[in-house]
């Protein structure tokens, strides 16, 4: 995947606390209002609804900010915190040497024969 330009990523790391910003004020400000005038929670339905923008704007900055550098931080990390590190390192070492068991089973009839 090709880098993304330090001013794009900028830009929509900006963008996405502007948003994290914007719907915790707006949200904090309607419920407040709920709260003050004592008639049913209807602040219920703009936080859901600004909710699911926020939480699609975080999956799209997510999609688009992921870089090498990370993925390799990530598997890394997850790779420390493993219960079982020694049977993640046998299926690297496996996967090197190009071990057939680790092909899918395409068609298990053979194999069981």
């Amino acid at each position: 995947m090709k880098p993304m330009p330090a001013d794009w990523h900028d830009r929509l790391v900006r963008a996405f606390r502007w948003h994290v910003w914007c719907f915790t004020a707006l949200n904090l400000g309607l419920t407040a209002i709920n709260i003050a005038t004592g008639r049913p929670w209807w602040a219920m339905w703009p936080l859901l609804a600004t909710g699911l923008a926020l939480g699609l704007h975080y999956i799209l900055f997510k999609a688009f900010t992921v870089d090498e550098q990370w993925v390799e931080e990530r598997v890394q990390d997850l790779t420390l915190k493993s219960y079982d590190r020694s049977h993640i390192e046998s299926i690297r070492e496996r996967q090197e040497r190009s071990d057939r068991s680790l092909e899918p089973c395409r068609d298990l009839d053979k194999r069981l024969i």
